[in-house]
């Protein structure tokens, strides 16, 4: 029996209006679905101080001061013009909130946000680029609430995980997951996973692009089978394997190092650059 296409609810949760969760809602859209956004305009004051102290409590001193070089010095390894949604830009964020229901928030667990949730009533409700949701919102989705990580989960959970693949020196390891959000941060049964190979003819800043990229598209196909009515078919994650901290300066530089010595070595062995 063939899929049926079916006009459903999605809840798109982000921050800062990130590009992810507009290439999301312009796909939805023209796929002639309900869709709404929750875009947090920052995180509570007193959340921030929990998670500064959790990693001051958990990682040292050092972490945090190598944590806050890695903000002022990201630029150099990752320029600004390189973005993985060009597309994306202002004026096009603009128009495609013209098509959604909106609602710009400080607290995403605030009553405010909970009740637009609540009133959108979604089927799904779609994490791009948030923090850690608590069950609270996502626990308002009628069918799933669904994560794209990058990330090859369970291995890799947590933040800035290829750029901790590349500082392991473990180029095999980098790639993308969607899956289920579950109270476990990126532990839900996954939906889809691939690899994102690295390639010697693009820099660090467009591979990182790339590996967003190729998320955002394998988050689309996702919701293209929801759409389409195919069921959605999650595989339970293995225990183990680790949760990283976001990523200092060091872990970026070594990161940066291993990336480009891959590059020469793979260079070398084509027998040109």
């Amino acid at each position: 029996m063939g899929s049926v296409e079916s006009i459903k609810t999605f809840a798109i949760v982000t921050t800062w209006d990130l590009p992810e969760a507009y290439v999301l809602a312009r796909y939805l859209c023209r796929r002639g679905q309900r869709v709404g956004i929750l875009n947090s305009r920052g995180r509570p004051l007193m959340d921030k101080m929990r998670v500064v102290r959790r990693l001051w409590r958990n990682r040292g001193l050092l972490y945090i001061l190598d944590r806050v070089l890695a903000g002022l010095f990201r630029s150099f390894y990752v320029p600004n013009e390189i973005v993985p949604f060009p597309d994306i830009d202002s004026p096009a964020i603009g128009e495609i909130r013209k098509a959604c229901m909106c609602l710009d928030c400080d607290d995403l667990h605030g009553s405010e946000a909970l009740q637009f949730v609540t009133d959108l009533a979604p089927d799904y409700v779609l994490m791009a680029g948030a923090p850690v949701i608590r069950p609270a919102l996502y626990g308002l989705a009628r069918e799933a609430a669904l994560n794209r990580h990058l990330g090859l989960s369970p291995t890799y959970r947590g933040s800035d995980c290829p750029i901790w693949a590349l500082a392991c020196g473990d180029m095999q390891s980098v790639g993308v997951t969607i899956h289920l959000v579950s109270e476990r941060v990126d532990g839900g049964g996954i939906v889809a996973q691939a690899p994102v190979p690295m390639r010697r003819d693009v820099s660090f800043a467009e591979y990182l692009a790339e590996v967003q990229l190729e998320g955002s598209n394998g988050f689309i196909s996702v919701l293209g089978d929801i759409i389409d009515g195919v069921r959605l078919r999650p595989i339970a994650q293995t225990a183990g394997g680790t949760h990283f901290p976001p990523a200092g300066l060091s872990t970026l530089r070594r990161a940066y190092r291993n990336y480009n010595r891959e590059r020469q070595r793979r260079a070398a062995s084509a027998g040109g650059p």
